[in-house]
């Protein structure tokens, strides 16, 4: 298939694969209340099947840096690099938060693409089927204290390592396990981050190339319509690009 006839995010899923076998974080930043700027690596579970538009992350509610941070400024910027390949995505767009329906929180989740669902509760069924989809043990780092404080407890916070997933288990509610997947549930959210603009930086060759994909706000529709172009590497890039390999 021709370049040009290839949409950005059939792009970013080829580049994901030959890249990825295990694990990914992608860098992610945003302009704090107080103007400082936040960094942050945040995990990537997958791209939203039903509108291509969504790419989809994992966050903790009791994150509460990461949580705050998206909370004040949900427009952000996210750097994925993919080594082998010789690639550099740089995207911007705008965060939404499914979290638990018993949490409280003003932050609504993105526009659901089913219209025969109301937006609450399509989302909620996406973050249930994620959640069955999850390891064991990435389901029991949802009962661990927030991301980057010292617990009270020391050691015997991180105690839960595995965890299964009894959404449709019937197992009285008296259980450890049973407990511990309840605050676990209501911990785990997903973190939606739909693009608005990509920057697609091929260093593998000479002259490097970068080309602009900038999404359409008025063109609503999954396929993510964008307008193209190529535009100049310029000279600090290649620079870093020179220092890093």
């Amino acid at each position: 298939m021709d370049e040009n006839t290839v949409t950005w995010n059939q792009l970013l899923q080829q580049s994901h694969k030959k890249n990825h076998k295990s694990i990914v974080y992608v860098q992610m930043t945003n302009l704090r209340r107080n103007g400082e700027p936040s960094l942050h690596n945040i995990r990537f579970h997958d791209f939203v099947k039903d509108d291509s538009r969504y790419l989809l992350f994992l966050m903790a509610f009791n994150d509460n840096q990461l949580h705050g941070d998206v909370k004040s400024n949900p427009n952000a910027q996210l750097c994925w690099q993919m080594q082998t390949t010789k690639e550099i995505y740089n995207l911007s767009g705008r965060f939404y938060i499914v979290s638990s329906p018993k949490k409280i929180t003003r932050f609504p989740p993105p526009k659901s693409s089913n219209p025969d669902m109301p937006t609450q509760e399509s989302w909620e069924t996406v973050r249930r089927q994620v959640w069955s989809a999850l390891s064991s043990q990435t389901r029991a780092m949802f009962t661990w204290p927030p991301s980057g404080e010292i617990p009270k407890s020391g050691k015997a916070a991180f105690k839960c390592l595995k965890l299964d997933s009894m959404l449709d288990d019937h197992i009285g509610s008296d259980g450890s396990d049973r407990v511990d997947h309840e605050v676990a549930f209501d911990n785990f959210c997903l973190l939606i981050f739909k693009v608005n603009e990509v920057i697609r930086f091929e260093y593998g060759s000479f002259p490097p190339k970068r080309t602009l994909y900038r999404l359409d706000d008025d063109y609503d529709d999954e396929e993510g319509l964008a307008f193209i172009w190529t535009i100049n590497p310029s000279l600090s890039r290649i620079a870093c690009i020179d220092l890093m390999s």
